[in-house]
């Protein structure tokens, strides 16, 4: 029998068996990786094994090496020594990574290399993992702004805030909207203002331009404000946020009711003012006093309340001191939801001299009382 066949199978069968792959002994299995996806700056875990298949095995290395920006949370555990492996054993390791804060979505990937030692012949080994990473926004209102600060009805007002992406993925598509419809609100511009894209970190400006309605109750209110964005795999996202406004009281005063007696006074004369004081605003006002400035006696009147569409009479006496067109003024003093204001009619009275009626309409029945008494006696002489 010839031998030579037999032996060059079996020395084929050795060369196969000296560069079989390294796997064939030592293989690496993934038990988990959690949680996945992942966002940045998360931590993630992975368990996997170290399983046996073959023979004895020592001197057993295993290295990670995470892709950027996946990082390890403890430098030491990138290289470990597991020392040998019996046929059919295994081994579980666990490792700690994180995410950095500022990594993009996508894949990446958790390269392992494994080293050991079997029949005095270094081996390895190495699989790859591949690990989500999956950013999520989260757009937040800050900054809230009101321009003026106090309001009143029929007002005008600036609603300034700023819509941040307090998240980790990129917001795409994003609708801000301030709901005025069931307020008494009227919004000068678009309800609604769209952005394109927001990332994670950035912030934008918005400015809405709102008029308070006539007749609004004075009252605080809230306005909704609502996002509507979708995440980076299209889903849908909406959140609200609030803005207070408090509408304030506001009284408008003004002299509605204006009667002088005598109306063409003498100097020296007693003059009595009556005045109405209407308020035509939206709130009340309070503490409300009215000064003349004309002449000499009483020069101010407390009128205490005035409610919205209401009114209260002012009576005032003096002398006149002077002849001629007097101007003078009345200040009204009072104070609503906006703090103490004052506002001043202008008026006038004219006053004449004292010879010009009261003298000279004696003087004339005394001439014709002497006109008539010559006329008189002259008959008689002549009878």
């Amino acid at each position: 029998m010839n031998k030579q066949p037999i032996l060059t199978i079996v020395a084929v069968f050795a060369l196969i068996s000296m560069i079989a792959p390294a796997n064939a002994e030592l293989e690496i299995a993934l038990d988990q990786i959690s949680p996945q996806p992942v966002e940045p700056g998360q931590d993630l875990t992975m368990s996997f094994r170290l399983e046996n298949e073959c023979c004895d095995i020592r001197n057993v290395r295993l290295e990670i090496l995470p892709d950027s920006p996946i990082k390890l949370k403890n430098e030491n555990d990138r290289i470990i020594y597991e020392g040998g492996i019996i046929k059919y054993g295994a081994v579980v390791e666990t490792y700690q990574l994180h995410v950095d804060p500022v990594a993009a979505s996508g894949t990446y990937e958790i390269e392992f290399r494994a080293h050991w030692l079997s029949d005095e012949q270094q081996r390895e080994t190495n699989k790859t993992f591949k690990v989500m990473v999956r950013g999520m926004p989260q757009l937040v209102i800050s900054d809230i702004t009101i321009n003026p600060l106090r309001i009143s009805p029929k007002d005008k007002f600036d609603l300034t805030f700023s819509v941040s992406n307090a998240g980790t993925g990129t917001a795409r598509e994003v609708q801000v909207s301030a709901a005025t419809s069931s307020l008494p609100f009227v919004s000068m511009d678009a309800d609604t203002k769209a952005i394109k894209r927001l990332d994670p970190g950035e912030s934008i400006q918005l400015n809405y331009t709102i008029q308070v309605k006539d007749k609004t109750e004075i009252s605080s209110y809230s306005i909704p404000i609502k996002m509507d964005y979708k995440d980076e795999n299209g889903r849908n996202i909406s959140s609200k946020s609030l803005a207070g406004i408090r509408v304030l009281g506001k009284a408008e005063l003004a002299v509605s009711y204006l009667k002088i007696e005598p109306q063409n006074p003498v100097k020296g004369d007693l003059v009595t003012v009556n005045m109405r004081i209407e308020n035509s605003g939206t709130g009340e006002a309070k503490s409300v006093k009215v000064s003349l400035d004309a002449f000499e006696g009483t020069r101010t009147a407390f009128l205490g309340k005035i409610k919205p569409d209401d009114d209260e009479p002012g009576v005032f006496t003096f002398y006149t001191t002077k002849e001629g067109n007097i101007p003078f003024s009345a200040a009204i003093e009072y104070e609503d939801d906006l703090g103490v204001r004052t506002v001043t009619e202008s008026m006038g009275l004219n006053v004449r001299k004292p010879n010009e009626n009261g003298i000279m309409a004696p003087m004339i029945v005394a001439v014709l009382i002497i006109v008539s008494v010559t006329y008189y006696l002259y008959r008689r002489k002549k009878i």
